[in-house]
């Protein structure tokens, strides 16, 4: 059973499959819920599973991390593709802002209406 995690295209099934699952949930509780802050932190949660994703896609089996050691030749032929990472580790400092960004808006939004539901925000004058 264990030996199926030593081919890559069986862990890349494993982690398309998972990281799907988990964009699913954060899908779905982002069109479930009504409060603001947990609209924004199930959109977290599935930005999250598209960092899994491409990151998982990205994994060779028998190949070490892009660290520099003992013999360049041997070791660029081993290594995994560093540009991925990078991107990724790029992409999740301006994720982590963004989400920053907004949930201070929520938190001015909330001293200023009394509330973090999306059904009460009438702010445009459209009143029911």
């Amino acid at each position: 059973m264990l030996d199926l995690l030593n081919e890559t295209r069986s862990v890349e099934f494993i982690v398309t499959i998972g990281s799907f699952s988990i964009f699913a949930i954060g899908l779905v509780g982002a069109m479930a819920k009504k409060n603001l802050f947990k609209i924004f932190l199930a959109l977290s949660i599935a930005e999250g599973s598209l960092f899994l994703f491409f990151i998982g896609h990205h994994f060779e089996v028998g190949k070490s991390a892009p660290i520099l050691s003992g013999e360049i030749q041997k070791f660029s032929s081993q290594m995994v593709d560093p540009v991925p990472q990078a991107m990724i580790l790029t992409t999740i400092v301006i994720a982590l802002a963004v989400l920053a960004l907004a949930l201070s808006f929520v938190m001015r939004y909330y001293k200023l209406s009394g509330h973090m539901q999306v059904d009460k925000m009438d702010e445009l004058g459209e009143r029911q």
